[in-house]
């Protein structure tokens, strides 16, 4: 095979609307209309091209970035993951990094003729799916909720824990378990580990050890799957003590960014599962160099939603690729935000069939297209 070079490295801003209003747990006194994200596209002098999406500056990428990877050669994902970050200005061009690399990696499928999970060695041809929920709801709602999600073939939910108080945060999982019985895994999500970075968090409540450990103990006997950001995404000591003194599973880590970070994590048992994502904490090449790690210390590693219709396909390819990756996470909140929407950047939304498994693509690289019919702002 000839040697290929890269010619163009573009990046835009597509805009995703949601059909309703949101209002996310993790960001109090906020609405979510839309979702604005950066996609990527890397072009080569043999035709191929890939797309990746996450956060990020075009103009950084068209002034800084582009102008040192024409010529390169696209296999090279390591040491272009290093440029970028090197040349886009250290931690804050993480997420272009990831970006761009995802691009490369889908390039890369395409130019073997392989999805990638299979050129990564295939573990499963599917993965179970769970469905994100986005708000704070009432028990009764959040009840009704899971039934249609059941009908709709998720066999897996997540619910937010957000309320002021203990006993409404458990009446709501609650009241969720008697309607389902065992028909549905249960994760919850406190998203305490969202600062900074998240308008509105800093006159919200938040957790402290003794809150967090109470609600393990409530949660207990509900036969929850996890409980994911009880804590600051930097407390370690305090979420190493939680996690061996819960009887539920302690899951964390979308925020946190680098191996660096991840590692210590793992090392200090801060977390019974990890969950880093491809678009913000190390791209793919990093998730899943940290897959391989937390499978020696017997962690599952399931990664977080991924931003957008791409990240999911990403992180379905990574799970697929992994014995130790159970679950893909694909964020909702019906109807002003139903799955095909947050997965608006592509034409084909990654869904569960019956058995409540999102199969894979079998086209090559990450096997989606992007949706034309959405608009680029910037």
């Amino acid at each position: 095979m000839p040697v290929v070079k890269i010619i163009a490295v573009e990046a835009e801003v597509w805009r995703v609307p949601f059909p309703g209003a949101v209002r996310p747990s993790w960001a109090p006194g906020t609405v979510w209309r839309e979702k604005a994200t950066t996609v990527y596209r890397v072009d080569t002098d043999a035709g191929l091209s890939g797309v990746g999406a996450a956060l990020g500056s075009p103009l950084l990428v068209r002034d800084r970035i582009a102008p040192r990877l024409v010529g390169a050669d696209p296999f090279a994902v390591e040491r272009i993951f290093r440029v970028v970050v090197n040349w886009g200005g250290g931690a804050a061009a993480v997420p272009v990094a990831c970006g761009i690399e995802m691009a490369l990696w889908d390039l890369i499928g395409k130019a073997a003729g392989l999805p990638l999970y299979r050129l990564w060695g295939m573990h499963a041809d599917r993965v179970r799916a769970y469905a994100s929920l986005v708000e704070v709801r009432t028990p009764e709602r959040r009840a009704e909720d899971a039934l249609r999600l059941l009908d709709r073939g998720y066999r897996a939910v997540k619910l937010r824990l957000h309320a002021p108080t203990l006993r409404e945060d458990v009446a709501q999982v609650e009241a969720v378990r008697a309607a389902v019985g065992d028909r549905m895994e249960i994760m919850v999500d406190a998203n305490q580990a969202q600062e900074p970075g998240t308008p509105g968090s800093e006159d919200d409540l938040v957790w402290g050890y003794e809150r967090a450990l109470a609600t393990c103990r409530e949660l207990a006997g509900l036969g929850v799957v996890w409980l994911e950001e009880p804590l600051g995404r930097f407390a370690f000591d305090d979420l190493a003590r939680l996690a061996a003194a819960s009887d539920v599973p302690i899951a964390g880590g979308e925020n946190n960014v680098g191996l660096h970070e991840h590692r210590l994590l793992i090392d200090r048992d801060c977390y019974d599962v990890v969950q880093p994502d491809a678009a913000v904490s190390a791209g793919l090449g990093g998730l899943r160099k940290l897959a391989a790690y937390a499978e020696l210390r017997h962690k599952p590693l399931v990664p977080h939603h991924g931003g957008s219709g791409l990240g999911v396909a990403a992180h379905l390819h990574l799970s697929a690729a992994c014995p130790n990756s159970p679950y893909v996470e694909l964020l909702q909140e019906p109807p002003g935000l139903p799955v095909e929407a947050f997965q608006g950047l592509i034409a084909e939304p990654l869904v569960p069939d019956a058995d409540g498994n999102v199969r894979l693509p079998d086209r090559p690289g990450l096997g989606v297209e992007l949706n034309p019919a959405l608009e680029r702002i910037g």
